[in-house]
């Protein structure tokens, strides 16, 4: 068997996309372009009066808490959720101010959780491309040695580059998949933007 290089698409492959995971992860194992923001602060979605985030009241109305429940997930549309918050103002009398903030508030607390989740998973998975990054480096070096040795055996030559050529392809496909996992919480934060403004314009 030739003992020759890797094949060029993933040799271009190592070269370009593993320089660029080291970097992003050297000063910690956050993987994406977006800027790292571990929680969201109220300030930053709601300037409107102030919110009791710490007492968890809103989980003590059953009705509140099935809302903030519904609201939350991503399946129900944002059309069906800003119909949902203008029918519970229409139906809470004087308590619609009270209702619609505790509204708020479970929202903020279980969005913004939600996402906390989300950023420490993509940042597991940003610590494991490094990882990977690391093995591929050590891995390609020794297969280059292996290369260079006229005695070597040429059955573990061909295991060996047949092994990285297939964590060289696993690496990419999860590198490619970075870029729609990154998006996540930027979908998530402009959804609580979106709830909180609809919920402002139901206070009116």
């Amino acid at each position: 068997m030739r003992r020759g290089t890797l094949p060029l698409w993933l040799a271009l492959t190592f070269v370009a996309v593993l320089p660029a995971t080291a970097h992003a992860a050297a000063s910690d194992d956050w993987p994406c372009v977006q800027r790292k923001v571990s929680e969201l602060s109220l300030a930053s979605v709601w300037s409107g009066p102030p919110l009791d985030l710490d007492s968890g009241k809103w989980r003590r109305d059953p009705d509140i808490a099935s809302l903030v429940e519904r609201l939350a997930a991503r399946r129900t549309s944002e059309d069906e959720a800003r119909k949902a918050i203008t029918a519970l103002a229409a139906s809470s009398g004087d308590a619609k101010r009270d209702k619609l903030l505790a509204l708020l508030a479970g929202l903020f607390e279980t969005i913004n959780g939600e996402r906390s989740h989300i950023i420490a998973g993509i940042e597991r998975y940003g610590r494991k491309q490094k990882q990977l990054a690391e093995a591929l480096r050590e891995e390609t070096a020794k297969l280059d040695s292996l290369r260079k040795d006229a005695n070597a055996d040429k059955s573990s030559f061909a295991q060996m580059n047949e092994q990285l050529t297939w964590s060289l392809r696993v690496f990419d496909e999860r590198q490619r998949s970075l870029r729609f996992v990154c998006e996540v919480p930027v979908l998530i934060e402009q959804r609580l933007f979106v709830l909180v403004r609809a919920i402002e314009a139901a206070l009116q």
